[in-house]
Parts: structure tokens; C-alpha cells; sequence
């Protein structure tokens, strides 16, 4: 595989993402950077098992309410869109990323949920996309990681393995 080559990691057992072995605990809140590295490490290891579940949420949306999800789908995709097309073209507003992660995706939010309301359907886009992230942030919060995810955090770290999630982490300038 070269290093351009994007692949999506194994689905990781239910005993270990929600069930028997797994462990969880509050994150240390007073030490920012040590959460941070958790949820970053989280969403690498567990990446598909989210993608998995923020799936099933959105398509039972948008069984539901198909129009609706389509469009905050369309909305969602073109802010992102343009928030990374402006951070890579852009200098400053790369470097405003850079120095304030948490604004950038606070406006992102900001942003689609005002087209959201706009369109007159911000409920289905608060159930439909916003509760699998919340949910999939919850989780990536509150997992203690273990010594595989540890191991196979690492190796993507050096880049023996690129995927999806290290693609977006990497967006938003949030790397281990």
C-alpha cells in the first residue's frame, strides 16, 4: 500500500467497544491536552465501529424524514467543504484554524444549523447527524484505551496506515 492510500481499519468487537472489556472513566478535565489526545486516539481506533453507528442513525432519519436529510446532508458536506478549501488556500485563515481549533468547528456547527432552520428542518439534523456525533464524541470521551488501541494508534501515527479519520483529524490540525 503507499502512503497516499486510504483504508478503513477492522470493525472492532462489540465486547470491546461497548461491552465486557471495555472501560470507561471521566476524563481528567482539568488537563486539556491529555483529554484531547484520548478522543483523538479514540477516534482513530474506533473509527469504523462510529462510522457504523452514526450510519444506522442517519439512515433511520432519513427513512423517516428522507428530504430533510438530504438536504442537511448537502449542507453539512458544503460547509466542510468550504472550511477546508478556505484553510488550504487561505494563510490566515489556515493559521486561525490552527491557533483555535474550537471556533472553527463551533462555526461549522453555527453555520449548518442556521441553514438548518433556515430550510425549516433543524429537528431532523439535530437527530440525524448531530446525535450520532454527539453521541460517537460521548464515547471517544469517556473510552479508556487499551494496549492494542495504544499499539495500532501509534502505528498510525508514523504512518504505516492512513484512514478516513486520520484524513479529518488532520483537517482540523487535531494529529497525536
Amino acid at each position: 500500500m503507499t502512503s497516499n492510500e486510504v483504508s478503513l481499519p477492522p470493525l472492532r468487537p462489540m465486547e470491546d467497544y461497548l461491552l465486557g472489556s471495555a472501560r470507561f472513566g471521566l476524563p481528567d478535565y482539568g488537563n486539556i491536552e491529555k483529554w484531547n489526545k484520548r478522543i483523538v486516539n479514540n477516534l482513530l481506533y474506533y473509527q469504523t465501529n462510529y462510522l457504523l453507528t452514526a450510519t444506522i442513525v442517519f439512515c433511520l432519519a432519513g427513512y423517516i424524514r428522507p428530504y430533510e436529510m438530504v438536504a442537511g446532508a448537502f449542507v453539512c458536506i458544503g460547509t466542510f467543504a468550504g472550511v477546508v478549501y478556505a484553510a488550504s488556500n487561505k494563510d490566515t485563515f489556515g493559521r486561525f484554524k490552527k491557533e483555535h481549533p474550537g471556533i472553527v468547528i463551533a462555526g461549522l456547527v453555527f453555520a449548518c444549523t442556521f441553514v438548518m432552520y433556515a430550510l425549516g428542518s433543524i429537528l431532523v439534523f439535530a437527530f440525524g447527524i448531530a446525535l450520532p456525533v454527539l453521541c460517537i464524541m460521548v464515547h471517544a470521551s469517556l473510552r479508556m484505551r487499551n494496549l492494542r488501541n495504544k499499539v495500532l494508534n501509534t502505528a498510525e501515527a508514523v504512518g504505516l496506515k492512513s484512514t478516513p479519520m486520520g484524513k479529518i483529524l488532520k483537517a482540523f490540525d487535531q494529529e497525536m
